[in-house]
C-alpha cells in the first residue's frame, strides 16, 4: 500500500496534469499541453518543434497514463493512477526505477525544449503555464530543485528528483516538489 505521503504526492501530480480540471487526465490534457507549449514558444503548426512536441505529449500519454486505464474508457481517474503506481510498486524496486526514470526522462525532454540538456527557470515556468499553473508556483518549486543555485538542473539531477518525488516516503526529501507542492 503506498504511503500517505506518497499517495498525496501521487494526487498533487495527478492534479497538475488533469489541465480541464474534470477530475480525469486524459489523451486530451497531454494535446492541450502540447499544444500549450507550442502556442507560448510561437512555433508554426507543422514546424519540426511542434511535431517533436506533439509525438513527445502523445507518447507520454500512451506509455504512461493509458496503461492505468483500468476500463478503458479513456479517461484515468485519481484511483486508477494510484493503482498503477500501487501496482508497480508491488512488480518490484528495479522495474518501477526502471519506469520511474523512463518517465521523467520523457518529462524532461518535454521541458528542456531548447535541447541543451539542462532545464532553466525560464523553461520550468513554461511548463507549469502549459499545464495551467502560474509562475509563482513555478519559480517556488524550482527553487527547491535547485540545490546548488545555479538556475539550472541537469537531466540526472532530475531524473534522482523523479525518483525521490516517486518513490520516497520522506517529507524535507528534494524532489518532491517537483509538480509544486503537495501539501
Amino acid at each position: 500500500m503506498l504511503s500517505d505521503i506518497l499517495q498525496k504526492k501521487l494526487t498533487r501530480h495527478f492534479h497538475f496534469l488533469d489541465l480541464d480540471k474534470d477530475g480525469y487526465v486524459e489523451r486530451s490534457d497531454w494535446v492541450q499541453c502540447a499544444q500549450n507549449l507550442i502556442a507560448i514558444r510561437e512555433w508554426q503548426v507543422g514546424s519540426p518543434e511542434y511535431e517533436a512536441v506533439m509525438a513527445r505529449h502523445e507518447d507520454m500519454w500512451f506509455t504512461f497514463w493509458e496503461p492505468a486505464d483500468l476500463n478503458h474508457d479513456g479517461k484515468v481517474t485519481l484511483n486508477e493512477y494510484l493503482h498503477l503506481a500501487e501496482t508497480q510498486r508491488k512488480m518490484g524496486f528495479t522495474y518501477e526505477m526502471k519506469q520511474v526514470r523512463k518517465l521523467f526522462s520523457a518529462i524532461f525532454d518535454t521541458v528542456d525544449l531548447d535541447g541543451d540538456g539542462e532545464i532553466s527557470l525560464i523553461e520550468y515556468r513554461q511548463f507549469f503555464r502549459a499545464w495551467g499553473l502560474d509562475a509563482e508556483t513555478a519559480v517556488v518549486a524550482f527553487a527547491s530543485l535547485d540545490l546548488n543555485a545555479d538556475a539550472r538542473l541537469s537531466r540526472e539531477a532530475f531524473l534522482q528528483y523523479g525518483v525521490n518525488f516517486y518513490v520516497n516516503d520522506e517529507p524535507n526529501v528534494a524532489g518532491n516538489m517537483i509538480f509544486g507542492s503537495y501539501e
